[in-house]
């Protein structure tokens, strides 16, 4: 049997990378979960430290014992939610996924793995799709030599607008603040916006260069407005054929879709931002972001 591959869909969030997702999975060669989370790494200017799911196992047990890797599996299938790691508690034998477990070399990478199998449902190409690893590329292409990094970019000013829309509808320990005070609150999600492209792009950079031929850039808007040719660009990247039945999709993830999922692929999302966010805040993005902006097409 042939050793699986790997794909690894990052970015910042609200970028599309659920969609993308969606799309790669329609393949009968690509079986991709969603967000493992397992190797996320702490965010500047925010007001709490994220961590990653590994981090959480590692102080349940330790993997390189029977006890610990027990502990861990127990763990994990204590997890009622309906996510990455929650389906694997409700789909997986959990005898059978901790003796696999035993009878890896025990490491992190086995165990991230073994999730990844699961839901790649027999399928030879399997990963995931975790916004924050765009931080890790090197850790998990150290991990999966033969993997492919597919980075989701988006118009900063549509994903901050997004990413408040969504926000707005789940409680949060900002609340109290955005209440108070929406000019300031909405001043500092900016600030962590456009951080965070400058940061990523940063990242592309390097990663361009450092990992060619493993790491591919997409646009968002190009994936939507012309999703034929981004999508066979993406096949010919991973190396399988393009069918179809991927440009079969329903929009579910949308802050903006409410009720029914929307069929196809929602080309108006990409200038929604230009009504709802304010003149002065479109200048704030235009003052750190111009270059940028440019760079990848972006009107002002």
């Amino acid at each position: 049997m042939s050793a699986p591959r790997y794909v690894f869909i990052v970015g910042m969030a609200r970028t599309g990378t659920t969609l993308l997702r969606n799309v790669l999975n329609r393949s009968d060669e690509v079986g991709m979960g969603g967000e493992s989370r397992f190797l996320v790494a702490p965010r500047l200017l925010s007001l709490h430290r994220e961590r990653g799911f590994r981090d959480e196992l590692r102080e349940v047990g330790d993997l390189t014992t029977d006890s610990g890797a027990r502990r861990v599996v127990d763990h994990i299938y204590r997890i009622r939610k309906d996510n990455f790691w929650g389906k694997i508690a409700k789909g997986a034998d959990r005898d059978e996924f901790l003796q696999h477990l035993l009878n890896s070399d025990r490491s992190e990478r086995a165990l991230l793995d073994l999730a990844l199998a699961f839901h790649a449902r027999g399928k030879p190409i399997r990963g995931e799709k975790t916004p924050a690893h765009i931080e890790v590329v090197p850790q998990i292409l150290e991990w999966f030599p033969n993997a492919r990094i597919v980075h989701m970019i988006r118009d900063p000013r549509a994903t901050f607008v997004s990413k408040q829309h969504k926000d707005g509808d789940r409680p949060s320990v900002l609340a109290p603040l955005r209440e108070r005070a929406e000019s300031l609150y909405e001043l500092y999600a900016s600030v962590r916006t456009i951080e965070r492209w400058r940061h990523v792009i940063s990242l592309h950079h390097r990663y361009r260069t450092q990992f060619a031929g493993r790491y591919h850039l997409l646009r968002f808007e190009d994936l939507v407005t012309d999703p034929r040719t981004s999508i066979n660009e993406v096949c010919r990247f991973i190396g399988i054929e393009f069918t179809e039945k991927m440009l079969d999709q329903t929009v579910t993830n949308s802050s903006f879709v409410q009720g029914a999922p929307v069929g196809g692929f929602n080309a108006k999302a990409i200038e929604r931002w230009r009504g709802i966010l304010s003149p002065a805040l479109q200048r704030w993005f235009r003052l750190w972001c111009g270059r940028s902006l440019r760079e990848f097409g972006y009107r002002p």
